[in-house]
């Protein structure tokens, strides 16, 4: 199957899924975060806001942005988001969820009076369509985040995974970037 059909098949089946069944996935998920989140001490975490049925990781940004984590675990913790500016995306720093704007492609960003945060060494969460077994990358195919983390490399990029989007055959390309860990979420028996 090609890239634009598997695109498709997948995205049908992130979109069935129940309200319900996204929340406790996108819990599981965050869990596995915390745990990283308990292990250091000042660290750049960089994430994204959920369209459609995607992994949703408010929750965790909020705790984030109140100081929960810095309180609880005394982890000085840096958030942004992405931005797509023009035909390229960049992150930005983040001190509240409300000042976020809609973009042209219905997704939540920082506005460009934010503090802008280059990529290094940074915990990058990553929202995915697919992997295929080398843990490589399907997105929507505009290449943002491959053309980004191929000029930013220094970086532990995480993929967020329902337990359907993994191990998808498919033929990477070469600019199809690569994920550091896997971070799954079942959701069907």
């Amino acid at each position: 199957m090609n890239k634009p059909e598997l695109r498709k098949e997948l995205l049908e089946k992130r979109n069935s899924l129940s309200r319900t069944e996204v929340l406790a996935a996108s819990e599981s998920i965050i869990k596995e975060i915390e745990n990283l989140i308990k292990k250091t001490g000042k660290i750049t975490i960089l994430g994204f806001m959920p369209l459609g049925n995607e992994i949703d990781l408010r929750p965790l940004f909020l705790k984030i942005l109140i100081g929960y984590y810095k309180d609880k675990y005394d982890a000085d913790i840096t958030l942004g988001l992405p931005r797509v500016c023009g035909k390229e995306m960049r992150f930005f720093k983040i001190n509240s969820l409300d000042s976020l704007v809609k973009s042209k492609f219905g997704i939540m960003e920082p506005d460009l009076n934010s503090e802008e945060i280059i990529a290094e060494n940074a915990h990058v969460l990553v929202p995915l369509i697919g992997l295929n077994k080398y843990q490589q990358r399907l997105g929507f195919g505009g290449g943002f985040y491959d053309k980004y983390f191929g000029l930013h490399r220094n970086n532990i990029l995480y993929g967020l995974a329902y337990d359907f989007q993994i191990d998808i055959d498919f033929v990477a390309e070469e600019h199809d970037i690569l994920m550091d860990h896997i971070i799954v979420a079942e959701v069907r028996a």
